[in-house]
């Protein structure tokens, strides 16, 4: 699951009783928040769920390829004993491990822009909410 971090109106001071209006713009934006938070987290559970599971079978893919081709490698050994390092087969094990390695680095890299991504938002829409509780307090 992907980890948003706290949500911002757990970190914002309760001023006074004095200033309700403050204090329910508060509850609203936490509110808001937590209602962004659960819906995003619903759709993303179950499409994390789905993504797993398509990871999960191009592994297996991968594993049953890389099989198939070392089965066929050792078939051509006898016949091949002198030249096994430039076998056609062994360059394509070799560049199918090598792709294998590159897509998995390239998921990893599209998981962290998104995560990056997903933080750069919510510290932007902290600071908005900020913003706008600031100038509520000091048209008060």
């Amino acid at each position: 699951l992907i980890d948003f971090p706290s949500f911002p109106c757990q970190r914002q001071p309760v001023l006074s009783s004095d200033v309700t209006d403050i204090s329910s713009l508060q509850i609203e934006t936490c509110g808001g928040w937590k209602k962004k938070y659960l819906e995003t987290k619903k759709i993303t559970s179950s499409l994390e769920e789905i993504l797993t599971k398509l990871r999960e079978d191009l592994e297996l893919y991968y594993k049953k390829l890389l099989m198939q081709l070392e089965a066929r490698e050792i078939k051509m050994k006898p016949k091949n004993l002198a030249n096994i390092s430039d076998s056609k087969n062994y360059l394509i094990i070799q560049i199918t491990e090598v792709q294998h390695a590159i897509d998995q680095l390239k998921r990893k890299l599209d998981t962290d822009k998104m995560k990056l991504i997903i933080e750069v938002k919510m510290r932007k829409q902290a600071v908005s909410d900020l913003q706008t509780l600031k100038t509520e307090l000091a048209q008060k």
